[in-house]
């Protein structure tokens, strides 16, 4: 009858702490709503350039993929992008800060006008979760004087992100495919990286070369990896996987310099199929190299 009491007890004790730590979420997040809220508020006016340089001249994903079907290259900015090219000391997982790829993506995004014609460059659509409201704040005051030296069209960065599977779902899985549907494709992405050529995406092309960089640090043999892309046999397609080495890449192939490719930063494209059709993780989850290669 003891232990049986001593149970009761113990299950009684824990679903008391469960109602409390229950009600402890609900309020923390209730504390999180308040908090975004209050950021909104303090970053109205932040947020309302924003909208007018990116989110009022930018293309929808469908559109920016119509863009590309049409023939135009694409390089992307994310958050690390960003912040690589504006914060000295910022530090991603797989790039080191370094004042040369800073300059070199500072340096695309001012002659954006004068590359528009063959080569789109995107950036985030969605800009009030608390990561984007943190980099707006953050960052905008020497973003914005450098987006609005151009006119041209933003494309739009979600095009490689689970949110245009989520949103387009099979359609966003015919895009893509038929962008590449027979043709021979050159892949630049790291050496064991955590791109993928998934048959879901790519069984329907005609070759597929792959060129390997450094998975880390890609940037510090950027001379040598343009030369080694410019030495392979030719290819339809370009796709580049290599973060902002990546946007830096496809900018100069699909410039005059590197040959006038057409060449599309396709990022974490694999892992955001992944994330949406088949129970993935979300890409900046998906370890950097694959746990069965070789550091």
């Amino acid at each position: 009858m003891e232990i049986e009491q001593l149970v009761t007890s113990l299950l009684t004790l824990v679903k008391n702490q469960n109602k409390i730590l229950e009600n402890q979420g609900k309020q923390l997040a209730e504390q999180g709503r308040m908090l975004e809220v209050l950021g909104k508020a303090s970053l109205r006016e932040v947020l309302s350039d924003v909208d007018e340089t990116i989110q009022n001249r930018q293309f929808s994903m469908m559109e920016t993929m119509e863009e590309l079907h049409k023939g135009k290259s694409v390089a992307r900015w994310g958050d690390g992008e960003i912040r690589l090219m504006l914060q000295p000391e910022f530090e991603l997982s797989f790039q080191k800060p370094n004042p040369e790829l800073a300059f070199e993506l500072k340096r695309i995004l001012l002659s954006y006008d004068a590359v528009y014609d063959h080569t789109l460059l995107a950036f985030p659509t969605i800009f009030v979760s608390r990561l984007w409201m943190g980099i707006w704040a953050e960052v905008w005051h020497a973003l914005q004087p450098i987006l609005t030296q151009s006119k041209s069209t933003w494309a739009n960065t979600h095009i490689t992100r689970p949110l245009f599977f989520q949103k387009h779902g099979q359609d966003a899985v015919d895009a893509w495919r038929s962008l590449w549907d027979g043709k021979n494709v050159c892949v630049v992405a790291g050496k064991n990286s955590r791109f993928a050529l998934l048959p879901e995406l790519f069984d329907n092309v005609a070759d597929i070369k792959l060129v390997e960089s450094l998975p880390r640090n890609a940037f510090s043999e950027f001379s040598e990896l343009k030369q080694r892309v410019l030495d392979t046999p030719k290819a339809d397609i370009y796709l580049t996987a290599l973060g902002p080495t990546g946007t830096t890449l496809s900018a100069f192939l699909s410039s005059p310099d590197g040959g006038n490719k057409h060449t599309i930063d396709v990022g974490h494209l694999a892992s955001s199929y992944a994330a949406a059709f088949t129970g993935g993780e979300f890409p900046e989850n998906v370890p950097l190299i694959k746990p069965d290669s070789k550091k």
